[in-house]
């Protein structure tokens, strides 16, 4: 799992871009894919619930691969884009945004969720091609700019970043354990 963040800097690649090229469009490509899938099988609400599974997948993979820290960065990068946002609606309205609260699931949440999921370790492979981490930059971008226009605004940063984590359950010896559909 270490290619997912391409960590290593001296692989060789037949898939990575000629110096100047970008990956960012195939993620972009990824992403409106899923939109336009998840859509097909389910609400807006089952949507946003979609994004967040996949932001979730990324948020859990770089924790996984590259520790806490990074994943602050991450949960930090998430969070400036929320707040990026708001003031962008406070500059045009002259009132402060209102935080939108998150759906719940509906009926086509576990559809969108797969898909977005699919999205997400999709996006981490394109990743694991490139020479830096731009593509899960993008990924990450890309996903919290969906939700936030799914949403037609911001959340409230606390609620989204508890959905960010993966829930706990008590394993087998009495501690907690990460939920995984994997």
């Amino acid at each position: 799992m270490n290619e997912a963040l391409n960590t290593d800097a001296g692989a060789e690649s037949p898939n990575v871009p000629r110096e100047g090229e970008s990956l960012s469009p195939v993620v972009a490509a990824i992403l409106g894919t899923a939109v336009a899938a998840a859509a097909k099988r389910g609400g807006t609400g089952d949507v946003v619930r979609g994004l967040i599974a996949g932001l979730r997948i990324l948020r859990a993979t770089v924790e996984e691969e590259a520790g806490y820290t990074m994943a602050a960065a991450v949960d930090n990068a998430i969070r400036t884009r929320l707040l990026a946002d708001n003031l962008s609606r406070l500059r045009v309205t002259g009132h402060e945004p209102e935080a939108v609260p998150l759906p719940d699931p509906g009926p086509g949440a576990t559809a969108a969720a797969a898909i977005f999921e699919s999205a997400a370790e999709s996006c981490l492979t394109v990743n694991a091609h490139a020479e830096d981490n731009g593509p899960l930059e993008h990924a990450v971008f890309a996903f919290t700019a969906q939700l936030l226009q799914q949403l037609g605004g911001a959340p409230e940063w606390r609620s989204l970043a508890g959905e960010l984590r993966r829930p706990m359950v008590d394993g087998p010896d009495g501690e907690d354990v990460e939920v995984t559909l994997h």
